[in-house]
Parts: C-alpha cells; structure tokens; sequence
C-alpha cells in the first residue's frame, strides 16, 4: 500500500499545482476587466474558461494515460461513525477486460480527481448561471416564469440547464448503485432539455437550429458507438481503444453543450439575442 502512495502523491500535487495557477490566473484576469467590459462578456468568458479547464484535463487523460478500462470502488458505511458512504477495505474491482462507455463512469470512481472535478466544474458553472438568470429577469425587469415572449423562455431553460448538471454532478455513475444511476440519467436528460435556451435567446435563427441539432446529433452517434462497440476484451488495447473512442465522442459533446451555454448567456439581457454585440461597457 506505501508503495502505491508514493507513485500516486506526485501526480495529484502536480494536477492541483497546475490547475490552481490557472484558476488563480483566470481571477486576476476577470478582476482586471471587471468594470470595463459587459456582465455578458465576464459571465460567458467564466463559463467557458471553466469548462475549458475541465476538458483540457480529459484530453490530457486521452492522450497520455497507457490503458484505460473499467475500475469499481466498493464503498461502506461504518456503524459507529457518520453515516456517509466510504470506500471499503476490499479490494479495488479492476476489470481489465471491460470498456468504459462515458467520461462519467470514470467520474464515478471515489478517491479519484475525476469525481472531484466533475463536481467543481458543474458548481462553478451553476453559480455563473444563476447570475445570468438573475441579469436577464433585471435587465428585461422581469420575473422567472412569466412567459410573455420567446426571451421570457430563456431564464427557464437556463435554470432547467443548472438543475441538470447539479444532478449529473452529485448523482455519480458509479455503476453499483441504482439509485445513482437513475438520478445522474435524468440529471443529464435535463442537460439536453436546456440546451433549447439558445434557441429561444437567438429566436430560433438556422444558428441555433443548427448547434442544437449539432448537439444532439452527437449524442446518436455517441449512443449508435456504444451499443456497437464490444463491451469485453481480453485484449487490453482494444479496451482501451473503445473506452478512448467513447470518452472522446461524450467529450465533444459536452464541448457543444458548453458553446450553446456561452452563446446563451452572451447573448441574453442587454444584448437582446445579438452574439456580435460589443463587449465593451463604453458602447452601451
């Protein structure tokens, strides 16, 4: 067990070295333009920063881990102490035959940064929608669910939008319990639901027509590869070939999901569906 301590300690300090200068960076730089650009710009800037943050880390997963396949993490509940779930004393499930179908199977795993930065990521980008939601009801002064336009619609499938990616956050695929897995699944069909708020901000243009369409239409091809793709293997590199190919394909599709996010909240409020609008508070 030492022996693995060790080989793990240097990774995780170097991932939380790196990330922390980059998030320390992204605040100098948002508190620098704060005052001299929209909350449009800042709020859709922070957005997309964060998940940017988020899926350089998949990629970096992608490209330089050796083997990916199936891990379970068997959890348990000790009676004399708080009642939360903790990764028992069995022995990790290492599965080498078993391809892992989505970035949130990996997600799931307890102990990993991967759980860690899902969680993080959805709650960092929530905060920022909230503050949209409440931008867009201010500026057009109005208030959530009074629906008396297509722009009234926005906010509501923004808040849709968070609902869903708290659930898929909190809600890990941990592959062992029912319960979760339910949850996270609907949690991830709301995602999809909010994505309709672009539409409604750009009033239904062949742009947004066209990047939802886009969106969903990776999710068939993601859906098509995972019901075609073999699920075992006792060849570890076609395990990880598929696991790669499928973690790649839910990855761009949450790159997607994030562009019709930023678009949304860029484009709502004072910009009045216009994405080409000045960022610059001196043109309003």
């Amino acid at each position: 067990m030492s022996e693995v301590a060790v080989k793990e300690t240097p990774f995780d300090n170097k991932f939380k070295k790196s990330y922390a200068i980059k998030v320390v960076f992204t605040y100098l730089m948002v508190g620098l333009l704060a005052g001299r650009v929209t909350i449009n710009l800042q709020l859709a800037m922070g957005i997309n920063i964060i998940y940017n943050l988020w899926g350089a880390f998949w990629i970096k997963i992608l490209y330089q881990s050796p083997n990916i396949y199936s891990i379970r993490v068997p959890t348990t509940i000790i009676d004399d102490w708080i009642h939360i779930s903790l990764p028992s004393t069995d022995a990790l499930k290492v599965r080498k035959d078993r391809v892992v179908t989505s970035i949130s199977e990996l997600s799931g795993i307890r102990g990993a940064q991967m759980m860690i930065a899902l969680r993080v990521m959805t709650a960092t980008i929530n905060m920022i929608i909230l503050v949209a939601i409440q931008s867009d009801l201010h500026y057009r002064k109005a208030t959530l669910f009074s629906i008396q336009s297509g722009a009234d619609m926005v906010p509501v499938f923004l808040l849709i939008l968070a609902i869903g990616f708290f659930m898929t956050g909190h809600f890990e695929l941990n592959m062992m319990d029912g319960f979760h897995t339910q949850w996270h699944f609907f949690g991830v069909s709301l995602i999809f639901v909010g994505c309709f708020s672009l539409g409604f901000a750009l009033q239904w243009n062949l742009f947004s027509i066209g990047l939802i369409a886009l969106e969903f239409g990776l999710f068939a091809g993601w859906t098509a590869y995972v019901a075609k793709a073999p699920k075992k293997s006792n060849d570890i590199k076609v395990v990880t070939k598929h696991s790669k190919m499928c973690i790649g394909l839910e990855l761009a599709i949450f790159y997607v999901t994030n562009a019709n996010l930023v678009l949304t909240v860029y484009s709502c409020g004072q910009n009045e569906g216009n994405v080409f609008a000045s960022p610059f508070i001196a043109n309003y």
